[in-house]
């Protein structure tokens, strides 16, 4: 009998441990329960590090659209580039001629290689989806402008809508605006760009020529 007592007492030392360690582990349980949700809301942004650029740009309007450069196309020549979008394509932009204020030539050509470069990251950017053109309608004539006089033109026609557009990119985990177009003539858009903003096909290109009806 002797040996039999302190074996009953570890035994209940040891249930007594296992009740009280049981609240402990439900209470971490439960905090683990609660964690769960808040850690799956917090998804990577589907413009990365231009989360912010992008929408600052489009300010909430409906008539914009940001839409993913699928490629890049880099006229070394020229030192242009046009980017590629699901509805078509941006334009070339302005050259860059930013290699030729360098004093000495081989002060020019570090700055060409250099442009070079980047053209070559943006493309690689472009790839993996990291490259957006951003694009919202504005209209020419806001109403903050002077109210003209009654003989003036009707406000329909004073009001001419046009959009600018913008070209970022997520590189290396910086936010980088690699283009701007100021003022884009919607009817300079293809129909389906057009249709995805949301505009008319009267407003937005004027002079087009309307679809023949099926045969």
């Amino acid at each position: 009998m002797v040996r039999v007592v302190p074996l009953a007492v570890a035994c209940v030392l040891a249930f007594s441990a296992g009740a009280e360690g049981a609240p402990s582990r439900k209470r971490n349980n439960a905090a683990q329960a609660k964690a769960a949700p808040q850690q799956a809301v917090q998804e990577p942004d589907e413009f990365r590090s231009c989360d912010v650029a992008v929408r600052e740009f489009v300010q909430g309007r409906k008539e914009a659209a940001a839409l993913p450069v699928t490629e890049v196309k880099a006229d070394s020549l020229r030192m242009t580039l046009n980017f590629v979008h699901p509805y078509g394509e941006s334009g070339d932009t302005p050259p860059n001629l930013a290699f030729t204020r360098g004093e000495s030539i081989e002060e020019r050509r570090k700055a060409l290689n250099e442009a070079k470069q980047r053209a070559r990251l943006l493309a690689e950017a472009a790839k993996t989806g990291n490259v957006w053109y951003v694009i919202a309608v504005t209209k020419e004539g806001s109403p903050d402008e002077p109210r003209r006089s009654s003989t003036s033109a009707p406000a329909s026609e004073s009001q001419q809508l046009s959009a600018n557009a913008v070209v970022m990119a997520s590189i290396e985990g910086r936010c980088i605006t690699v283009s701007q177009y100021e003022v884009v003539p919607l009817n300079s858009l293809s129909p389906d760009l057009q249709q995805a903003l949301g505009l008319r096909g009267r407003e937005a290109s004027p002079n087009a020529t309307p679809p023949l009806p099926p045969s």
